[in-house]
């Protein structure tokens, strides 16, 4: 039984306890009066009505029936304030309830991101959109072939660039791959970006199950780019790099590559001396 079921009876109850009293259920059971220093008792000799008698209880039954219907009003006065407040109280809570429900419906849950997914340079944060989450794994952009031509190692060195591909996602589903800034998360311009970027013929996986998808979703963008395909270029000349025509002068004899040892590693914590000097050469035009 609920609550208003319950107030429903109560005030049932304590009605049919006041429509009980009934003056006809009173009998007197005799008079007794003081005179001087006697008392006089009389009894009644016989139920014969007497006018005057019922005169007087037409008159109390009137009056009673007024003070009943008096209660009545009362009682379900207070009834009605007692109902109305638990109703606003009702109200009240199902507006938070449906509140909550909705912020949870539109709430991703954080995933378990470990300190070894960040030694793998993962990080990740809540996306623009409701429901949405960026997954931001920490790369580098390292051009090493034209076409699958290879490029002077020395030359590429000068363009490998600190980068950070962003893995968009809703659910378990992946939505976006793009290259960012690390300062900022702008678009990272490169020969390919498009905002987001162009990726060819490459399709990244759709859905993910656990952090290591989305680092190795990264990593697959980070070797895409290793390629410039001359044929879906989005810009000539993006801004920090140099012109794809000076990138082409660049491209070496495949059987005799000017080869140098340094590690994609290196390159990403950036301790590689050759590059630090490099840095603040200027691309000629």
């Amino acid at each position: 039984m609920n609550l208003d079921e319950q107030i429903k009876e109560s005030k049932n109850n304590m009605f049919s306890s006041l429509d009980d009293i009934d003056i006809d259920g009173l009998k007197a059971e005799g008079i007794s009066m003081r005179v001087g220093d006697r008392l006089l008792k009389f009894t009644i000799s016989t139920d014969e009505g007497i006018s005057d008698i019922d005169i007087i209880k037409t008159d109390f039954r009137n009056k009673l029936n007024e003070q009943q219907k008096r209660i009545k009003e009362k009682i379900n006065d207070e009834i009605e304030k007692i109902n109305s407040y638990h109703n606003s109280l009702k109200l009240e809570f199902e507006r938070k309830e449906k509140v909550l429900e909705d912020k949870l419906k539109s709430t991703e849950p954080m995933p378990n991101i470990t300190y070894n997914d960040a030694l793998k340079g993962l990080s990740l944060t809540k996306g623009k959109e409701p429901g949405t989450l960026c997954w931001l794994v920490s790369g580098i952009y390292w051009p090493k072939t034209v076409d699958f031509k290879p490029l002077d190692l020395k030359f590429t060195k000068r363009m490998v660039s600190p980068v950070v591909y962003m893995i968009t996602t809703k659910g378990q589903y992946v939505t976006e791959v793009s290259t960012r800034k690390p300062i900022g998360l702008n678009y990272f311009e490169h020969y390919h970006q498009n905002k987001p970027d162009c990726w060819g013929k490459w399709t990244y996986k759709t859905d993910w199950n656990t952090p290591n998808d989305i680092i190795e979703i990264g990593r697959q963008a980070e070797s895409v780019l290793e390629n410039i395909n001359t044929g879906s270029t989005a810009t000539s000349n993006p801004r920090g790099l140099p012109r794809i025509s000076t990138v082409k002068k660049n491209i070496v004899d495949s059987q005799n590559p000017k080869i140098e040892s340094i590690t994609r590693e290196a390159l990403r914590q950036g301790i590689t001396e050759n590059i630090r000097s490099e840095d603040s050469e200027v691309w000629s035009l």
